[in-house]
């Protein structure tokens, strides 16, 4: 009898014969994830039927393994796991079709589900959009330019995300100048965004109509004074008036 233990992942869709190659590997590589321990768990071969990944375990993590199936059985599992277990839902969905994890302790011939993968009877979560709101974002130009009848501009934000916009050309001559130069620039424009189904915000679209110069300073500037604001412990005076006052020199001391 076998010295290992076994698990057995029922693809509810394709056989062994059908399931295209890259495809499998997104479901090998999901299953890794979530039963961890990529050193010691080795793919044996595919079962008869239905697509049925085998799956060995080797003596010393056998334990670990189970222990780990076991916590996500019970919603107890770590992040890693349970993005595995996810991801393989997801598959399962898109191919619509449903899965389970089988387990085989090692010298035994009977097996167990330990898992169960609704795939496609999970409820697809709701997108929202595409809608266009009001937009307005602080931060460097990087970039402007544009061969077609408009022009794109990129700006920085003080978090370093790159916002790229669509702009005119008469905006574009008049945003050239501060290209690279440092002083941190407001644009303001219309956004059109969308929700998708993994629940993360996407800027479909941003078109930019007018920007303002904030001051000389640069984003660098910008965001070491604020982190400076934050450290100096503003916010425990009792008189926040006087005491912005007295750093602008504006009192002879703090009230």
């Amino acid at each position: 009898m076998d010295d290992q233990d076994e698990y057995l992942f029922r693809i509810g869709a394709y056989t062994p014969a059908t399931i295209p190659m890259e495809r499998l590997a997104k479901y090998i590589a999901a299953l890794a994830r979530l039963l961890g321990n990529s050193a010691s768990v080795h793919l044996d071969h595919l079962q008869e039927g239905s697509t049925m990944p085998v799956l060995k375990v080797d003596f010393e993590a056998a334990p670990k393994v189970s222990q780990r199936v076991g916590d996500l059985s019970r919603g107890e599992a770590a992040n890693d796991a349970t993005a595995g277990y996810d991801e393989l839902n997801s598959l399962l969905r898109d191919d619509n079709a449903t899965g389970e994890l089988r387990h085989r302790h090692a010298g035994h011939q009977t097996e167990a589900v330990v898992l169960l993968f609704p795939g496609k009877d999970l409820p697809r979560p709701l997108k929202f959009g595409p809608f266009t709101e009001p937009a307005t974002i602080d931060g460097e130009l990087v970039r402007v330019g544009g061969r077609d009848k408009s022009a794109h501009a990129t700006i920085v934000d003080p978090e370093g995300r790159s916002w790229h916009g669509e702009i005119s050309r008469e905006l574009a001559q008049e945003l050239a100048p501060y290209l690279y130069k440092g002083p941190v620039l407001r644009v303001n424009g219309d956004a059109r965004w969308e929700r998708r189904e993994d629940n993360t915000w996407h800027l479909l679209t941003l078109k930019i109509n007018e920007f303002i110069v904030l001051d000389e300073d640069t984003l660098l500037d910008v965001t070491d004074r604020l982190r400076k604001l934050e450290a100096s412990g503003w916010s425990k005076h009792s008189d926040i008036d006087g005491y912005i006052n007295a750093l602008r020199g504006e009192s002879d001391g703090l009230h």
